[in-house]
């Protein structure tokens, strides 16, 4: 599978939307990508999970893939199972019993790849990295399905770790404007918005 037939993937199951959407960050925008849908789709699935491995892997090494809690946890699975590698993830709040870790798995002195589903302004991002580092996990790449291209590159870099994409939003609905899926308003639209942000 290539950008293309990923982009074109993804808008056709519903998991690209086009509208009004408030995000987690509070940011207020025109496009909506909801790849936690993706656990509704092995076969793709597994196929996203290959693309991400295969790229993170000409960039760099890693003993350890560790997902974010929740959408980077059945990515990273998959990982794991298709490639033979140990797994781990970051929570999204420290656990109130038992032995009360932020993180599941082994990644201390271990060199982790962060994996996530999308990339917005980098704030999960940045806070797993310092989880991360603060267990002695040795991190200096994240890599997502969909970098949304508003800031999380430039917070992870202030870190010293560099963000790898499958896709950049401007290249998604570049595809689907090209494929006359998209207006080209409303593929304006969104460059504008990414431009803002």
């Amino acid at each position: 599978m290539n950008k293309e037939d990923l982009a074109l993937e993804l808008f056709r199951l519903g998991l690209v939307k086009i509208g009004k959407f408030r995000l987690t960050s509070g940011l207020e925008s025109p496009f909506y990508i909801d790849l936690k849908g993706l656990i509704g789709y092995p076969a793709l699935l597994r196929e996203i999970a290959t693309m991400l491995f295969n790229t993170a892997k000409e960039k760099c090494t890693f003993d350890t893939v560790v997902g974010i809690a929740t959408g980077g946890i059945p990515i990273v699975s998959f990982i794991s199972c298709l490639f033979n590698i140990p797994m781990a993830y970051v929570r999204k709040e420290k656990r109130e019993h038992g032995t009360m870790r932020l993180v599941e798995g082994d990644i201390r002195k271990k060199r982790v790849l962060l994996v996530d589903d999308v990339a917005t302004t980098g704030g999960s991002l940045e806070k797993a990295v310092k989880v991360l580092r603060g267990n002695e996990g040795l991190i200096d790449y994240a890599i997502v399905i969909v970098d949304r291209e508003q800031g999380a590159r430039k917070r992870l870099s202030a870190l010293g770790v560099k963000l790898l994409s499958l896709l950049t939003a401007r290249e998604l609905f570049q595809i689907l404007w090209k494929r006359n899926i998209i207006s080209r308003d409303t593929y304006e639209l969104i460059l504008n918005h990414i431009k803002k942000v």
